[in-house]
């Protein structure tokens, strides 16, 4: 029997297979948090990655088919449409493509432009699917919350050995972040829809508010309050009823807002004393930062060169003798990001960061005049989350904020686009086509990575054994793959000392000091130097470390090691790094840090009952042992 189809069923029957392609698709890739892979190298992350870059393939080839179905509706550019892509080429403009430093976060960047755009086609086409996608991104809030209850009460296990609280991330802080970009998704719902729906947000709400305290994220809970209650005061109160409430009390609205703002001030304050040391380790950092955008305002190290340009500009802080004692103790690793927007002006430029903020900041308009409350709240989440967090170093809040943007952005449809160039459904399908090439020449360019992270999984169960020789040579073939990722430069590099190939070593650690800010590649460079024989090389690198990170120990007691060596011995030095390693206390005493003592002890030669000392410093089992023996004999 034939089937014949009108044109109105044949059109109907076009629009669910488009629709139906863009849900399946579009809730794979919102689903990217919640994707692992333990079979990589650092998969908790780049399980992620690899999901997103399958699931982009996926819908490119999905969003061709739909667009040759029938896809007519001009598509909008609105000015987001424009920020993005001006970000975009500010990012390739300013990156070092010499160092090449991070090509596959150019390879993702791409992938997420591409996503937008799609996004805004398939949002157009089919403006339900804004609901759709919110729905499956509170859903995903949902299973995080259920997953971090599990991980509290012992049914689930930790990403961190530190923590108890993860989720599907490695430690709590993202993991809350999260979660307070999903909220506001979750109130909107609960204040907007009636039966049903509305039940679904206030369980979603309910289940991340269970959790979200535990996770101890004072910047999450910011987000949180701020987005909910920009949420709540857009739907039940607004504009018209805040005027008319000020007009009608109008005597009292101005010691209303002094008691608010006080009670802000209160709120701000706690929140900072809970955790003093590592709020003000984040201002220090901000400090630092601002200080280094100051060197290169306008041209920035380029995507990646945050690291590098970080620990110059702390230990160039340090070296002018301003900073406090307080500010010594607050210094971290410099590869540590506190804020996402620092970053971006320093590696994109003031300009980059203006962009960017624009980006933000017409979303969340959009968000307002399109009457998606929600999205703009998670929009405006992950902004203020960002002010003292990394979340764009990881790939699920880059998904979420693209799909969040592109649901503000585009109409449904009601409203006229006087507002907006439109293009042409003459190019439609062409437009549409060159973009899921596009998404598909990116997935085909990073899928060879996915391979060599395999390998280097396997690679790394056997080098955290140490038979070193045996994994030299496979961390070597995978060099050419990898060489943009310091953890495994630092790795191969380990290997290369170990089996004495110390200047091969060298190279590969030079390398990694370009790409990262860790204090411990200095190390490593200089135990090589020293092993070639080259000791004032070996010197100046523990200095410089010294220089960007003095609170640790480990370097002087390399600086004491080294001023031993017969061909370079200096007694003075000598006696001055091993009285740093006896006499600085750490922030955390180990079995480690008395080792170190126990081998510097041997270089108290000259001090008062030399051999003596010795063996009672043997014998310190803590820190105010060994400092009330050495307030005696020194």
């Amino acid at each position: 029997m034939e089937i014949k189809y009108t044109g109105m069923e044949l059109k109907l029957h076009r629009h669910g297979i488009q629709t139906t392609l863009a849900s399946v698709f579009g809730a794979m890739l919102i689903a990217t948090p919640l994707v692992g892979d333990s079979a990589l190298a650092n998969g908790i992350v780049m399980g992620k990655v690899f999901w997103f870059h399958l699931s982009m393939a996926l819908m490119a080839i999905g969003t061709v088919v739909t667009a040759w179905l029938g896809g007519r509706k001009s598509i909008p550019f609105a000015l987001p449409d424009g920020l993005l892509l001006l970000f975009a080429g500010i990012t390739l403009a300013t990156y070092d493509w010499q160092l090449d430093p991070e090509p596959e976060k150019l390879l993702f960047g791409g992938q997420l432009v591409v996503l937008w755009f799609l996004l805004r086609y398939f949002l157009t086409e089919a403006p339900c699917l804004k609901f759709f996608f919110l729905f499956v991104l509170m859903l995903t809030g949902l299973v995080e919350a259920v997953w971090g209850m599990q991980q509290l009460h012992g049914y689930a296990y930790s990403n961190h050995s530190l923590f108890r609280l993860t989720g599907s991330f490695f430690n709590p802080g993202p993991y809350c972040g999260y979660l307070a970009v999903v909220l506001p998704v979750c109130l909107w719902t609960a204040l907007r829809f009636q039966k049903g729906m509305h039940y679904f947000g206030w369980v979603c709400a309910g289940a991340i508010l269970i959790v979200l305290p535990a996770g101890m994220s004072r910047s999450a809970w910011m987000a949180a309050v701020v987005a909910c209650g920009w949420v709540y005061w857009t739907e039940r109160i607004g504009w018209e009823k805040t005027k008319a409430v000020c007009r009608r009390y109008k005597n009292a609205t101005i010691p209303f807002i002094a008691i608010v703002a006080i009670l802000v001030g209160c709120t701000i304050a706690g929140v900072y004393g809970m955790k003093q040391d590592s709020a003000d380790g984040r201002l220090l950092m901000w400090k630092v930062t601002g200080k280094a955008i100051a060197g290169q305002p306008l041209a920035g190290t380029g995507l990646g060169g945050f690291p590098a340009a970080y620990a110059e500009a702390q230990g160039g802080y340090f070296a002018t003798g301003n900073a406090t004692d307080r500010e010594n103790g607050w210094r971290d690793v410099p590869n540590m990001r506190s804020t996402e927007y620092l970053q971006i002006g320093l590696e994109q430029g003031v300009g980059g960061l203006i962009v960017f903020v624009a980006w933000l900041g017409n979303m969340a308009y959009y968000g307002i005049r399109n009457r998606q409350q929600g999205a703009a709240g998670g929009v405006l989440a992950l902004a203020v989350f960002a002010v003292s967090s990394y979340p764009l170093q990881l790939p699920s809040f880059w998904v979420a904020l693209v799909f969040l943007g592109a649901i503000c952005v585009t109409e449904d449809g009601t409203r006229t686009r006087s507002s907006a160039l439109s293009v042409s459904p003459v190019c439609h399908i062409t437009m549409i086509s060159l973009l899921s090439l596009a998404s598909v020449c990116l997935f085909i360019l990073q899928k060879g990575q996915y391979e060599a992270y395999k390998r280097w999984g396997r690679m790394q169960m056997i080098y955290n054994n140490k038979p070193y020789e045996s994994v030299a040579e496979d961390y070597h073939g995978l060099h050419d793959k990898l060489k943009h990722k310091p953890e495994f430069l630092f790795e191969e590099a380990q290997c290369l000392s170990k089996t004495g190939q110390h200047a091969e070593a060298i190279r590969v650690l030079e390398r990694a000091k370009r790409l990262s800010g860790d204090p411990m590649i200095r190390y490593m460079i200089a135990k090589n130097r020293q092993m070639l024989g080259d000791y004032r090389e070996a010197e100046e690198e523990l200095l410089q470390a010294i220089g960007i990170l003095p609170e640790r120990l480990y370097p002087y007691y390399l600086l004491a090691k080294l001023y031993a060596e017969p061909e370079f011995y200096q007694v003075d030095k000598l006696r001055a790094a091993a009285s740093v390693v006896l006499a600085k206390k750490p922030k955390v005493e180990s079995t480690a840090i008395r080792e170190m003592r126990k081998h510097v002890a041997w270089y108290t030669t000259g001090f008062p009952n030399s051999a003596r000392l010795r063996n009672e410093i043997n014998h310190a089992e803590c820190y105010e042992e060994l400092e009330t023996l050495l307030n005696e004999r020194l």
